[in-house]
Parts: C-alpha cells; sequence; structure tokens
C-alpha cells in the first residue's frame, strides 16, 4: 500500500510540470483572446465615428484601404511568381538530367550492339553444330546470353526514362501555364491599384481645395490630435482589468533611453516640437521621410494593441511596451502583424507609405507615455 501511495506521488511530481505547462499556455491562449476581443470591439466603435466624418474623408480612407489591400496582393504575387519560376528552373534541370540519362542509356545500347556484332556473326543454332571447338562455343554462348540480359536491361531502363521524360515535359508545360496564369493576374492587380492612385489623387484636389477656411483647419487638425490621446485612454480601459503579460517585455522601457533604434532611416520632415498650422500648433512625434515599400520596423520589444486607420495619420501600429509606454507607426502602405501579436526590436510591422491623405512619403512616428506624447529625441539612439 505504501509503495502503491509512493508511485501516485512520485507520477503526479512528474505530470504537475507539464500540467502546469498546459494550463499556463491555456491561460496566456485565452488573454490573447481577450485581447483581441476587446480591442476588435474598441475598433468597430472608432470606425463607426470616424464614418460620421465628411464624404470626402469617408472617400480618401476607403481608397487607402483598397489600395493597402492591392498592394499586399501584388505582393503575394510577385512571391508567388518568383517561387513558380524557382520551380520551372528545378524541374527544367532534372529534365535536362533525364534526357541526358536517356542519352546514355542509347549510348550504351549501341555499343552492345556493336559487341554483339563482333562476338560473332553466327547464330546460336550454327555454333551449336560447330563441334571442333566445344571451349569457343560455350564461351560465344555465354556471350550471347550476357548481351541478350543486358540489352533486356537497358530496353527496359530506356522506357522508363522516356516516361518520366514525358512527366516532366508535362509537368514543366504546367508550370510555364501557371506562371503565365499568375502574371496576367498580377497585371491586372497592378492596373486596379493604378487605377486607385489616381481616384486617391482626385480626392485629394478635392480636399485641398475645401482647406481654404484656416479656422476649420486648425479645428480638424487639434482634433486630429486629441484622437490619438483618446485612443490609448480607450485602450488602456478596455484591457486595464486583464493581468499584465512578461512574455512581452524583457527589461523595463526606461532603461531603453537613448538607445532606441529609428523606425527608417530618412531626412525628417518634421521634429517633435516644431510648429505647425501656423505656429498654433506643435509636432507630437517625427515625420521622417521614406521610400514607398521601405520597411518599417519596432523600435522596442513590446505587444501589437491597436491597428487601424485614424484620420490624417492613415494607416497605424501602436505597439504596448513596458511601463505604459507606446510606440506609434503612421502613414503606412500595409501592415505585416496583428492585434495581440508580441513584436522585437527591429522586427517588420509594416511598409511605409503616404496614408492619411499625404503626397510625401514617410513614417509618423510617436513615442508616448500613458497617454502623453514625449520627445522621441531624446529615446532614440544618435
Amino acid at each position: 500500500m505504501f509503495r502503491t501511495n509512493l508511485l501516485i506521488v512520485c507520477l503526479c511530481l512528474l505530470l504537475c510540470p507539464g500540467v502546469q505547462a498546459a494550463s499556463d499556455l491555456g491561460k496566456q491562449q485565452a488573454s490573447l483572446e481577450q485581447v483581441r476581443s476587446r480591442i476588435a470591439k474598441l475598433t468597430r466603435a472608432i470606425e463607426k465615428q470616424q464614418s460620421d466624418q465628411d464624404a470626402l474623408t469617408r472617400e480618401l480612407q476607403a481608397l487607402e484601404r483598397q489600395a493597402a489591400t492591392l498592394r499586399e496582393e501584388a505582393e503575394a504575387q510577385r512571391s508567388q511568381i518568383a517561387d513558380q519560376k524557382r520551380r520551372i528552373e528545378t524541374t527544367t534541370a532534372e529534365r535536362e538530367e533525364a534526357e541526358q540519362a536517356l542519352k546514355g542509356g542509347l549510348e550504351s545500347l549501341r555499343r552492345q550492339m556493336r559487341t554483339a556484332y563482333m562476338v560473332g556473326r553466327q547464330g546460336q543454332t550454327q555454333l551449336l553444330l560447330r563441334q571442333n571447338d566445344a571451349q569457343h562455343v560455350g564461351r560465344i554462348l555465354v556471350y550471347y546470353d550476357y548481351l541478350q540480359r543486358a540489352q533486356t536491361g537497358v530496353l527496359t531502363e530506356i522506357q522508363q526514362r522516356v516516361r518520366a521524360l514525358d512527366e516532366l515535359t508535362e509537368r514543366l508545360q504546367t508550370e510555364v501555364e501557371r506562371l503565365s496564369e499568375i502574371a496576367r493576374s498580377r497585371e491586372t492587380t497592378l492596373k486596379r491599384l493604378e487605377q486607385s492612385q489616381r481616384d486617391r489623387r482626385n480626392a485629394l484636389n478635392k480636399i485641398k481645395k475645401r482647406l481654404t477656411d484656416e479656422r476649420g483647419t486648425l479645428k480638424q487638425l487639434q482634433a486630429d490630435e486629441r484622437s490619438i490621446q483618446q485612443l490609448i485612454e480607450r485602450l488602456r480601459d478596455t484591457l486595464s482589468d486583464l493581468p499584465a503579460d512578461n512574455r512581452f517585455y524583457d527589461q523595463p522601457f526606461t532603461k531603453l533611453k537613448g538607445k532606441l533604434p529609428w523606425p527608417v532611416r530618412g531626412k525628417l520632415l518634421a521634429s517633435y516640437g516644431a510648429q505647425k498650422a501656423g505656429g498654433k500648433l506643435n509636432w507630437k512625434g517625427h515625420w521622417i521621410a521614406a521610400d514607398e515599400g521601405d520597411p518599417v520596423k519596432a523600435v522596442a520589444r513590446g505587444r501589437v494593441v491597436y491597428v487601424g486607420w485614424m484620420h490624417r495619420y492613415g494607416l497605424i501600429v501602436l505597439i504596448e511596451h513596458e511601463g505604459s509606454y507606446y510606440s506609434l507607426y503612421g502613414h503606412n502602405s500595409s501592415t505585416t502583424v496583428k492585434v495581440g501579436d508580441g513584436v522585437k526590436a527591429g522586427q517588420v510591422i509594416a511598409r511605409a507609405g503616404n496614408t492619411g491623405g499625404h503626397e510625401q512619403f514617410g513614417v509618423y512616428f510617436e513615442l508616448r507615455h500613458k497617454a502623453d506624447a514625449i520627445d522621441p529625441r531624446r529615446w532614440l539612439a544618435r
């Protein structure tokens, strides 16, 4: 009885770590789903609020969303084309190898036929009737038997290689047709993207013509700045009762001051604290020039808490860091992360663009503590 109890205790000790690990994994997954569910609800509320804006703003945002989708589709098709070309190269190499092997088999058969001719022109019956040299007759018969078996083997091998060559030729043709199909599809996607960009330029021109009232413009810019502050406040309220997940943080964010890598490297189009709107407002972050599609990288380890569209900021990614610090990346053309994802410093999270109604390509970058903007110059590495 004692041994049985001891065995049960030992089994429990062995199994507990696995059970605990599974339990922790389940809790983490449940927490992640909670985060995504709550932020999705908040995103819908924000989008509904933005849908109440004027028709021109809604049109511009819809066109930028469409362009982002088309860019992602075109990039996926570009990758498919590259993969398809590699498959064609592999199949072509296999086909050439099969052709060489077939030539080798035919050459082997020709050599055997020449050998048979050299061995003797007499038939086997004639050789058997030759009694004057039994040893020679026996040797010739062995040669005949060997050559016949060798020729049968070579012929079988040649037939197999011919079938393999036919299959490779058919596969190559299929792969070439598939490549043409993908290329045609990408060409259509790119044409749709060009049209979407033309429509976007038209929408921008309409908005520019309308922005003649300085007070109206100032009011809109003030509302835009408040929207980011309100977004972070609403996110903090939404996630406040969820336990902190330390998987996303490897050290206190404050220790990274002066060491953060830049999200992109480029000319500063505007910097934190500089005046805008005729000196009535100040920039809350850095606007960094970049080429369209340049990779945008996270400046520190953290968790993605928002991916969506904000007026004038365009497509943004908001990352939460340790200690209620946040980094914001705006004007993106597309993103590579989703809400709830953990990211590392230097990880690509988006592609630079000009969303939000801008002509200049680049990235708008902000750092915030809680909901308050802080100067990125004190945090970014020189």
